[in-house]
């Protein structure tokens, strides 16, 4: 292995960490799907939840994504559709659209939480704490350059 050029190892990590994304994201498609949801509608219903009572306006939704959606409006379409959220144009601005949280959307991400942990716990028992946070500092040092 210390034989790789630096161009190699860079290819080697690339292809290492978008397995090991594809195997996290899988994990986490399989226990959303369980409760009758797409990862992109859970993550819709947590930023949703920590907005509070007023909402959101739509195009912050999407802003806050952690995962680029190409479409919000035909996913929050599909959310109101089957319950969970419900959008209302604002009074001060009609242009603006705010989606909120029904009782539905609020306990089924609520329901969520103990599950979503004890995944991340069985995906990452292997690393100890400082593995964690040095595997967080270095992929968000990564991100923001």
């Amino acid at each position: 292995m210390g034989t790789r050029s630096k161009d190699i190892l860079a290819r080697d990590t690339y292809l290492a960490l978008v397995q090991a994304h594809e195997a996290l994201l899988a994990r986490a498609a399989a226990l959303f799907k369980g409760h009758g949801l797409t990862a992109a509608q859970f993550n819709v219903l947590r930023i949703l939840r920590g907005a509070g009572k007023e909402g959101l306006p739509c195009q912050s939704i999407g802003d806050r994504l952690v995962t680029r959606v190409p479409d919000v409006t035909r996913l929050l379409d599909r959310m109101e559709r089957d319950g969970l959220v419900v959008r209302e144009r604002s009074e001060e601005d009609r242009r603006v659209v705010r989606a909120r949280l029904v009782p539905e959307g609020r306990a089924r991400v609520d329901a969520l939480d103990e599950p979503v942990l004890e995944l991340h716990r069985d995906q990452f028992k292997s690393m100890t704490r400082s593995d964690l946070e040095v595997l967080e500092a270095q992929l968000l040092s990564f991100r923001d350059s």
